[in-house]
This record gives C-alpha cells, structure tokens and sequence, in this order.
C-alpha cells in the first residue's frame, strides 16, 4: 500500500501550482474543441452557486431570536434580558460566519462529486488535445459501472477528510487576523487534489495509486488549490471558475510520470489504466515547455 508522505517544502513547485489556473483558463480559450465541454459544467456551477447562495440567505433571514424580557428584577432585571439578548444576537453571526466558512471551503469538493459527468467529458476532452488523442481499452460494462461507484466512494470519502479536517480547524477563525490561515490551507489543498482526482478517477486509478502524484506534487497542488480558492473569493468569479479547475487539473494530471510512480512503489498498471503519453509542450503555449515534462 503507497502511503502518502509530505515533502519538504519546494517554493518553484508552489509557484507552479498558483499558475496552474491562469494555464488552464488560457489553454480552454485557446481551443475551440474545449469551450464546448466547459459549458455545461460552467452552467451547473452557476446553478450550484444560486442554490447555496439562496439557502444561506433563506435560512439567515428566517433564523428568529426571541428575546427575552425579565422586568422582575427592576432595572437590573431588564439590564441582564438586554445583554441576553445581544449575545444571542452575536451567536446567531458568529454560527452565520462560521457556516459561511465552511460552506465556501467545501463548496469545490461537493460542485466536484454532484458534476463530475460533465467535468469528465471536459477533462477527456482536454486529456486528448494534450497528448493528442487518448488511448481507451474497451472494459466491460460491469468494470465500468464499478469502477464509477468506487470513484463516487473515494470522492465522498475525501469529503468526509475534508470535513473532518475543517471542524478541527474551525476554532483558529476566532484568532484575529491570522486565525483564517489553517482553513484555507485545508481548502486550498483538497481544491486542488479534488480538481486534480477528476483526471486520476476517470482512468481508473485507486487511492494508493492517486496517492503517488498526490505526495510527489505536494506543494504543487497546494499552490494550484490555494489560488483557485482566492480566485472563488472573487465575487461572481468563482462561479466562472469550475471548468477552468477541471482544465488545469488534467494539465497536471498529464505532466505525472506515472509509469515511474508505480515502478518506484512496486504496484501494477490498474485495469483500464493507460498512462497518457505526454509531448513535450502543451499545444496552446508556443515556445514554452509549461511545466510539462516529467518529472
């Protein structure tokens, strides 16, 4: 079983993963052939984004705190049911907040698991305009609708891990100024593997084999994650931003020597699995190498 180890921190490869969206935006306005396949995922994201939005607002709107009024102790008495009530108030905007927090910092990974049909179309798409065209071995249907309920298993697993990391860190967002940090590592990071597992999943890789690049690219994928997590911040940018994720995810997805990564750690090609046979530039990029070779 590969095990998943943190490098040392690598600086160029952090730089590369915050310029992996401003790639993976121009490589889908370059190509003609992608635009097409980002629409429908661009569509359910502004659909997911309308949806959480509109239930925040709901539920805040309706969130009733009923005061209170204690007039048996005289003037004392109506000085304790005024702070009673401020502190409810004040609890009703700190949960608000937190909420708020949670809900953007996890928005990736659920947008991820509830379009990942239409993110895999873009991502095969993008796959075979890199490496120019992508060879399939025809599977039985049986492997096929496996492999895709152990696809949806690990997403939702990584979503349970997401979750679990974010409650721990939740209490550092009452630290002021710096308190915010810990959770955006921790969304940054599962943005990134998220939009990055779109690619490993649909080539049917499991976790220990998704775990090799996962370790190897590190820094790369917490730079990647952390500038997609900034750009969502962006108001009505964010909504916008999917199919760029699914587009740069698959462009680091390309770049992993995965024949390499599984000799190192002694595991076998996965059924279905065919390592894409990268070239030596990304064809939107005249005269840059983009990252891309391996590594």
């Amino acid at each position: 079983m590969a095990k998943k180890s943190i490098p040392a921190f690598e600086f160029s490869a952090f730089r590369r993963g915050l310029t992996l969206p401003f790639r993976g935006a121009r490589f889908l306005l370059a190509n003609k052939g992608v635009k097409r396949y980002a629409v429908l995922p661009l569509i359910a994201n502004v659909i997911l984004y309308g949806i959480a939005l509109t239930v925040f607002i709901y539920f805040l709107w309706n969130w009733n705190i009923y005061e209170v009024t204690w007039d048996f102790l005289g003037p004392v008495g109506r000085w304790l049911s005024h702070v009673v009530n401020w502190m409810g108030w004040l609890i009703k905007f700190v949960i608000a907040m937190v909420a708020l927090a949670a809900a953007f910092f996890t928005f990736t990974a659920v947008g991820m698991a509830l379009a990942s049909p239409l993110n895999d179309m873009l991502s095969e798409k993008t796959e075979a305009m890199i490496v120019g065209g992508v060879e399939r071995v025809d599977m039985p249907f049986r492997f096929t609708v496996r492999a895709a309920l152990l696809s949806f298993g690990d997403s939702l697993w990584n979503l349970i891990k997401q979750l679990c990391y974010t409650i721990i860190v939740l209490p550092f967002l009452f630290i002021p100024v710096v308190g915010f940090i810990p959770l955006f590592l921790v969304g940054g990071y599962f943005a990134g593997f998220g939009f990055l597992d779109s690619s490993m999943a649909r080539n049917f890789l499991r976790p220990r084999h998704k775990n090799l690049l996962a370790s190897e690219r590190f820094w790369e994928i917490l730079g990647f994650g952390a500038c997609m997590q900034a750009l969502f911040a962006v108001p009505f940018v964010g909504m916008l931003l999917m199919p760029v994720g699914v587009v740069a995810g698959t462009i680091l997805y390309c770049s992993g020597d995965w024949d390499r990564l599984l000799a190192k750690a002694g595991l076998d090609r996965p059924t279905g699995f065919t390592p894409p046979q990268q070239r030596e530039t990304v064809p939107t990029v005249p005269g840059k190498t983009d990252g891309m070779s391996s590594r």
